[in-house]
């Protein structure tokens, strides 16, 4: 059995290296134990357990298993504490990192559960390859390079709103969908076909507002609980004018003249 990952599906991969840091990042040190297996290797582990000894390690035969057609991998604990000891729930934390790279895993498997076990179903089960493909032989024809970019999913959070989206992750960076941006910032999107310009538009609350006997309505932006309005509507609200010094990047207010005007008269 082979540990060698260059002869797994690219988009399998890609992936590993990936998955492998980010169990890395929560404390779980994981190492890779299988890949392709060869009609000979799954043949002699199908007859473990059965026409030889030892313990029943696979329910299937060649090519029934996701490791012939180069779609799956196995792994083990690689922290000192025991390759497959699982007393900490170590395998379903590892689980839920390869689920979030859209990875398969074993270990959710009801009647033949196998936590070590990865694979990607993207292209079918192996009923599917089968049918198509025939022999593993024939699908590896079809595989084709691809990009070292791989989508996974991530949770953001806004203004106690949180959206889960999947997003480009390469070399730790993560890229976001623009519409996926807006929808989380609680922004409208448009798009001119003719400048070819991608526009965020606010989404604004009206805000009451009112002084003595004076009301009105402005348009505000709530973030975490607090509405922030236009510094030029409450100013024309309060009667002042506003304006901006360049020279020390700071905004001014001043009465607006017909106020003066009153001020005036009221104090003749």
């Amino acid at each position: 059995m082979s540990r060698d990952i260059t002869l797994l599906h690219p988009e399998v991969q890609a992936i590993i290296p990936k998955f492998l840091n980010e169990c890395k990042n929560r404390g779980l040190i994981v190492k890779t134990t299988d890949t392709v297996r060869t009609k000979a290797e799954q043949d002699k582990l199908y007859a473990q357990g059965r026409t030889k000894p030892g313990n029943i390690v696979t329910w299937v035969k060649y090519p029934y298993s996701n490791h012939n057609w180069g779609m799956a991998f196995d792994i083990c604990r690689n922290d000192g504490k025991g390759a497959y000891n699982d007393s900490d729930g170590w395998f379903k934390k590892v689980g839920q990192v390869g689920k979030s790279f859209g990875l398969e895993w074993g270990g959710d498997w009801k009647d033949t559960p196998d936590k070590p076990h990865f694979e990607l179903t993207k292209y079918g089960d192996t009923n599917t390859l089968v049918k198509k493909y025939t022999t593993p032989e024939n699908f590896k024809k079809t595989w084709k390079e691809v990009e070292s970019y791989m989508f996974v999913n991530r949770n953001y959070s806004y203004n106690g709103k949180v959206k889960s989206f999947n997003v480009i992750n390469e070399k730790g960076e993560n890229f976001i969908r623009v519409r996926d941006l807006a929808e989380l910032l609680n922004k409208n999107i448009t798009y001119d076909k003719n400048t070819k310009i991608t526009n965020l538009d606010d989404i604004l609350n009206n805000v009451s507002i009112e002084v003595g006997n004076k009301k009105s309505t402005v348009k505000a932006i709530n973030s975490n609980g607090f509405n922030f309005v236009k510094v030029r509507d409450i100013a024309d609200f309060l009667g002042f004018e506003t304006g901006y010094n360049e020279t020390n990047n700071s905004v001014f207010f001043k009465l607006k003249n017909s106020i003066i005007e009153k001020l005036k008269i009221f104090k003749k």
